[in-house]
């Protein structure tokens, strides 16, 4: 019978790449035990991934979705806090405005023009209101402030009323700044509507409200009509101030339900992104779930073959020793 041998340097290499092996094996079972995750999931699924990459997909584009629906949320809760304060600071003066005419003193009036004034430029820093740094009525431009101070607009409006020696010659002029592209439409700073956010499939949310609303805008020019008083608007006829100052109130009284409208029309928005936002955290956790089912590792599979591992790594090691120890004296021996 003819006897085959390996030589030592074959027999070296052979040892050597056999430890390689054991050791990456050692290495992947470690860690599969350690993580309880597969260490190579394109072997466990025969190189079928498919369905790991559709999984992973949607997990991706829910990722997508959350930020949208944050970033919508953030947008229609300053909103709807912005219109209730302008509804507030309306309501606080509505009454008195239109009650001025009855009014037995101009001193009276000219209190009540102050008092809108001051409310004039609580109005426009609720309009330039902002969330997370982004000022949420001025559409696209979202890092422009959509109005300037409340005092531009006064004297613009001063400017649109010039020579006007009636309430209601003033009353046009300031509804017609209001309404003319050239007047209020440059003065906004801001740009077009926002596009509708996708916050789910084939859903997205309406944040097209800006300062251009008719609801806000006419909210500006009861105020302002108001504010032109105490600035000197039709100076030295009282019954035409205290006239200006019950066109103000009116006009705050008539677009009481265009705000109660614009807060309705956000409001469902807001509903709508926490719908949204409510399914998609569902969707999310059902698929991380089947993700890491996908991915998941037996431990006690993963445990016993580490130790199988491990005992024939420990055997190849004795292997190798005694190997490395042969020599002609100890072959003799």
């Amino acid at each position: 019978m003819t006897r085959i041998s390996v030589g030592d340097a074959s027999l070296t290499n052979i040892l050597a790449r056999q430890g390689a092996d054991l050791r990456g094996q050692v290495q992947r079972a470690a860690q599969e035990v350690a993580t309880g995750k597969h260490a190579d999931i394109g072997k466990v699924m025969r190189g079928d991934v498919a369905p790991l990459l559709a999984v992973d997909a949607s997990l991706a584009r829910l990722a997508a979705y959350k930020t949208n629906t944050t970033d919508a949320a953030f947008q229609t809760a300053a909103q709807q806090s912005a219109i209730a304060g302008l509804s507030q600071l309306a309501a606080g003066i509505t009454t008195t405005l239109m009650a001025s005419r009855d009014f037995p003193t101009p001193a009276q009036v000219n209190a009540t023009a102050a008092d809108a004034r001051g409310r004039l430029a609580s109005v426009v820093g609720l309009i330039n209101t902002q969330a997370s740094g982004r000022a949420v009525f001025s559409g696209v431009a979202t890092d422009t402030l959509p109005l300037s101070g409340a005092e531009d607009l006064l004297v613009a409006l001063e400017t649109a009323a010039a020579g006007s020696t009636t309430a209601g010659q003033v009353e046009a002029a300031v509804n017609g700044w209001f309404a003319d592209p050239l007047g209020f439409g440059a003065f906004y700073q801001g740009d077009a509507s926002l596009s509708a956010a996708p916050i789910a499939p084939g859903e997205a949310a309406d944040l097209s409200t800006t300062a251009m609303d008719p609801a806000i805008r006419d909210t500006l020019a009861g105020f302002a009509m108001a504010a032109l008083i105490d600035r000197g608007t039709l100076a030295g006829n009282a019954e035409e101030r205290a006239r200006l100052a019950q066109i103000a109130g009116q006009t705050l009284h008539r677009t009481e339900d265009a705000r109660i409208t614009l807060a309705a029309r956000i409001g469902t928005v807001e509903a709508q992104i926490e719908t949204a936002r409510t399914r998609n955290a569902a969707e999310e956790t059902s698929l991380g779930i089947l993700r890491s089912d996908i991915g998941s590792a037996d431990p006690y599979e993963a445990a016993t073959r580490l130790e199988n591992v491990r005992a024939q790594l420990e055997s190849l090691y004795l292997v190798t020793a005694r190997v490395s120890r042969l020599s002609l004296t100890e072959y003799l021996r």
